[in-house]
């Protein structure tokens, strides 16, 4: 099914993007499932890196839920390093409604991936 996302870098190497949740990505009538939620965190703070010319791989991600996503709100998702180190970059992302509710909020900490590593990654 995909999230269909059309990702934008930022001047300050952020990401933002923009999502409607559907009936489709309901957990509990009228509500999103957690699990896209962090699916949308995810994928945005993924782009992150990927925008720096970086390959990583979540190694953690810290979801915050704050206020529930209702079916047919328009959503803005954001997300900007916080911290980049020789291997690991701490990524927030958060989830804000068009009313600029934050609904959700995550830290993430993507591992840079050595050549060694792509490798042997593409092999399995």
């Amino acid at each position: 099914m995909g999230l269909h996302l059309k990702l934008q870098q930022q001047d300050d190497n952020g990401v933002i993007t923009y999502f409607v949740c559907e009936h489709k990505h309901e957990g509990w009538p009228g509500i999103q499932h957690g699990g896209i939620t962090s699916a949308l965190l995810d994928e945005i703070s993924g782009y992150v890196p990927n925008f720096m010319g970086l390959v990583t791989m979540t190694a953690e991600l810290t979801v915050s839920y704050l206020d529930p996503i209702r079916v047919g709100e328009r959503l803005e998702i954001i997300a900007r390093p916080v911290r980049v180190r020789r291997r690991l970059i701490d990524v927030e992302a958060q989830i804000v409604s068009e009313k600029g509710i934050v609904k959700a909020r995550s830290l993430a900490k993507m591992v840079i991936l050595t050549n060694a590593r792509r490798e042997f990654a593409v092999l399995q």
